[in-house]
């Protein structure tokens, strides 16, 4: 039985190398394997296909929600909660195969997904007045530990926040540490997982002439995460107008 080569394009993040590895080995779509271009890893029909998260949503955590909404609106998600950013931002919705998208990127380590979760959160802040009306904005990713990075191997959402600098021009700085590794967050309730985030983040810093934080990460579930971090970033880089969330999936 013949060996098949996984494109190379895949383990290697040199975008132009990666141009090169994909003449060579040309890549295929993530989920149906269909030939693709321009160093992408996703078809048109796939990316298409793939559920944004889309009006109307709350103006706050983002959650989506059907019908319409024709005044005053109060989310039963986050209605009662207090947030240390502005607002929130989902580019997609968290359907089966987007799910699988992220997982694939953050837990099988393929890279190369950074880049179209990247193209997919670049999309929902064209499509979003308030991101345009940012001034001075900076993307911060969300940090990890350094043994849970050394073990994974890559911080996803550096990954992401690298590639929304190609496509934005909007710089990244890793302005948060995380100082304490704490547990997965994954089966916690929101008032459990806020007490497991205490102390866990500390400033590094941050040039003076930016005014709007974007905090980026992977997936927002409940917002303890960002909320956390928007505290730290509150108290230390008191420059900041606005913090606000961006993340490729809605959990």
């Amino acid at each position: 039985m013949p060996i098949l080569l996984p494109s190379l394009s895949k383990i290697v993040r040199h975008p132009r190398l990666t141009r090169l590895l994909d003449y060579i080995y040309p890549p295929s779509c993530h989920h149906c394997d269909t030939p693709t271009k321009d160093g992408r890893y996703l078809c048109q029909k796939c990316v298409s296909d793939s559920a944004r998260v889309k009006p109307p949503f709350c103006d706050t955590c983002g959650e989506g929600y059907d019908g319409t909404m024709d005044g005053p609106f109060l989310c039963p998600n986050c209605q009662h909660l207090d947030f240390n950013f502005l607002f929130a931002k989902a580019a997609l919705e968290n359907t089966r195969s987007n799910h699988q998208l992220v997982v694939d990127f953050k837990y099988l380590k393929k890279f190369h997904l950074a880049n179209e979760l990247a193209l997919f959160c670049t999309e929902s802040m064209e499509s979003d007045q308030r991101f345009c009306e940012l001034p001075s904005p900076v993307f911060i990713p969300v940090p990890l530990h350094w043994r849970r990075k050394w073990h994974r191997g890559f911080n996803q959402a550096a990954e992401i926040s690298r590639q929304l600098e190609r496509h934005t021009n909007i710089p990244t700085r890793n302005a948060l540490s995380r100082t304490r590794n704490t547990k997965t967050q994954t089966r916690l309730g929101r008032t459990d997982r806020l007490k497991n985030l205490e102390g866990a983040f500390s400033f590094s810093k941050l040039d003076p002439d930016f005014r709007s934080a974007i905090l980026v990460d992977d997936v927002f579930t409940t917002g303890s995460t960002a909320t956390a971090c928007a505290g730290v970033l509150k108290k230390h880089a008191p420059q900041l107008e606005n913090i606000v969330v961006l993340t490729a999936l809605r959990g």
